[in-house]
């Protein structure tokens, strides 16, 4: 059989040429295994190191620079290629090409990426790019550093200045469980608090943070709910309304096994339901309250009395 011949450079082909008239080394410069654009520019946050190439933020899982800048390009750049799973890749920085602002913070570099075939090891490309790294704060670290932004208001109230210590504790189980909301989801936070004649009010990111909450005591305590909302605005882009929502909620002033005085009667709280209370008297009669019943004005209750 006489000898082929590579159709770009002369060379002999043999039997592992990949093309009909191309030895490997040409057919690869013709027909690259990916082809990436030249620059990139993203965007990354001084606070949390959230990335974004326009407007949404991506929260890293890990706030590293390097990792940061590695996997803004597999999600801008690499992703269409990543869904095919075919090709292997390896990201380098070369740590010559950094510059540095004024205050030290890298603002561009060269990065190269490198792929290998999966089912042909021989296969392989290397892309440069160039990236641009612009300083900025993300939404959510601009509104703490702020400190008055916030979506929803939850008020918390109690009877009288008698049950501030319960006001002390749920605040203080309020804080642990935000706290460890927040390490899962850096956009719920307590912007402010602000304390009331009989209560506090908490300044809140998020009205999913809202919800949380609420489910939250549910699990620890009784009281009376209650929900309002307030048109703010609106959102010309999804044209919709926006609104601030608020939840009252009303500590219940008695607990079970209490015993209270009523119209000059002795009861025990036997049990609390959702929304009402299970009263019995000396003589063994029952009564039936709904929550609101134990906060008007009228009614006199002498909580945990001692003796009978």
């Amino acid at each position: 059989m006489p000898n082929r011949f590579c159709a770009i450079c002369g060379k002999v082909l043999d039997e592992s040429a990949p093309n009909y008239g191309m030895c490997y080394n040409c057919y690869l410069m013709e027909h690259p295994l990916f082809k990436l654009p030249e620059k990139l520019s993203i965007k990354i946050c001084l606070d949390c190191g959230s990335y974004s190439k326009k407007n949404t933020w991506i929260e890293p899982e890990i706030n590293e620079l390097y990792f940061i800048i590695e996997d803004s390009i597999r999600r801008f750049i690499l992703k269409p290629y990543l869904k095919k799973d075919n090709i292997e890749f390896s990201i380098f920085f070369d740590q010559e090409s950094f510059i540095y602002s004024s205050n030290d913070l890298l603002k561009s570099l060269i990065s190269t990426v490198r792929g290998t075939l999966k089912s042909d090891k021989k296969i392989t490309n290397e892309e440069k790019i160039n990236i641009n790294i612009n300083y900025d704060l993300c939404k959510n670290c601009s509104n703490l550093r702020g400190g008055t932004y916030f979506l929803s208001i939850i008020q918390l109230r109690v009877k009288d200045e008698t049950y501030f210590n319960l006001i002390s504790e749920v605040l203080d189980n309020v804080h642990i469980y935000v706290e460890k909301l927040n390490e899962k989801d850096r956009r719920h936070y307590i912007s402010k608090i602000e304390d009331q004649k009989f209560g506090v009010d908490l300044y809140l990111s998020t009205n999913e943070l809202m919800n949380y909450i609420i489910n939250f005591l549910k699990r620890n305590y009784h009281f009376l709910l209650k929900r309002s909302k307030k048109l703010v605005g609106r959102d010309t882009q999804k044209g919709r309304n926006l609104y601030r929502l608020k939840s009252l909620i009303k500590f219940l002033p008695i607990n079970k096994n209490d015993t209270i005085l009523i119209d000059n009667k002795k009861y025990i709280v036997e049990n609390l339901s959702k929304n009402k209370v299970l009263l019995r008297s000396e003589q063994g009669t029952k009564l039936i309250k709904e929550y609101s019943y134990f906060f008007r004005d009228k009614i006199l209750i002498k909580k945990k009395l001692e003796d009978k």
